[in-house]
């Protein structure tokens, strides 16, 4: 547009003014790339084990089964449970079991499945002095520790397929095996730091001679690991800090599309309500339905923008209708 104009016209400012003009204009904001994602930000090391966990459902498997996953923040030792059934009370029941075994965690983050955002779900986590996290809506990073555990379990039950070995076996071995294995961030074993002797298994082991290290040692590998995945994650991503603040319009992002030439974003408006970080509520201009998203699932309305009252859009409809008229005439 800016080549075009220098080769017939000019006038003060034109670059900028070609620049609103796009920025305003509501189809090229539709079918724009999204925002950049909000720089990482890292969980602190949690002082001791299970304080804080990390729960989420697999499934469902080929078999009609489902696999609920329990991670440790701290230590990174996993639990794995395979169930059949995963309504609310379902997952109380195992979480009970695990808890008279491990204790009550201090908080639990989950995804906004319907199991973990239920009222029997959250009565469970008041009753055992449990602080409960949903993550952000259609954004799994937030949940990333979880996450990135059920990747490994998937490729353990895609080689059991392959193998046509023992569902249930295979997932058994490779739980005694993650456990038992010294962890990429922390350098130890996750059983070793969650209960402070090492697992004993097929490989013979000199425990006079393993070398322990001080909690200072683990924490410090930690954060360094950590720091150093924020900085590249960051720096791939082009991260950079939210902008959008209370009052803001917003298109929200298609997460579903019917086809290819379905927009990128929803075009009807919504108005920021809170803003903390990249966790941004929403509120739709025509409904007033409150959503929860990501800054990365947002698109800033450029220009001025507000909602007509259905008498605002009588009189303007009849002003439209008068120029229109003048116009015949």
């Amino acid at each position: 547009m800016k080549a075009r104009l220098r080769t017939k016209v000019w006038w003060p400012r034109y670059d900028k003014d070609a620049e609103t003009l796009v920025k305003t204009c509501k189809g090229c904001t539709l079918v724009s790339a999204p925002n950049p994602p909000n720089p990482l930000k890292r969980r602190e090391l949690p002082n001791e084990p299970w304080i804080d966990i990390a729960i989420d459902l697999m499934g469902p498997l080929p078999s009609g089964d489902f696999i609920l996953v329990v991670v440790d923040y701290f230590s990174r030792y996993k639990e794995i449970n395979i169930t059949r059934k995963i309504s609310s009370l379902d997952v109380i029941q195992i979480l009970k079991q695990i808890f008279s075994r491990l204790g009550n965690p201090a908080t639990i983050t989950a995804d906004n499945g319907r199991q973990f955002c239920s009222q029997e779900f959250k009565q469970f986590c008041k009753d055992s002095n449990i602080t409960l996290f949903n993550s952000v809506p259609y954004w799994p990073q937030q949940n990333r520790e979880v996450e990135r555990q059920n990747r490994d379990i998937l490729k353990r039950l895609k080689i059991s397929q392959v193998e046509k070995s023992n569902l249930k076996e295979a997932l058994e071995e490779y739980l005694t095996m993650y456990n038992s294995t010294p962890h990429s961030v922390t350098g130890r074993p996750p059983a070793e730091l969650f209960f402070k002797r090492q697992f004993r298994d097929k490989i013979p082991m000199i425990s006079d001679l393993s070398r322990r290290l001080e909690d200072s040692e683990i924490r410090d590998m930690d954060k360094q690991k950590k720091q150093l995945g924020k900085e590249y994650a960051d720096e791939n991503r082009k991260a950079k800090e939210c902008d959008l603040v209370p009052g803001d319009k917003v298109y929200l992002k298609k997460l579903h599309r019917d086809s290819k030439l379905s927009l990128n974003y929803n075009p009807v408006p919504h108005t920021v309500e809170k803003s903390i970080g990249g966790d941004i509520e929403v509120r739709n201009d025509l409904t007033g339905q409150i959503s929860r998203r990501n800054v990365i699932h947002l698109k800033r309305i450029e220009g001025h923008w507000r909602v007509l009252n259905d008498k605002e859009k009588e009189l303007e409809h009849a002003e439209e209708t008068n120029n229109g008229n003048k116009e015949d005439n």
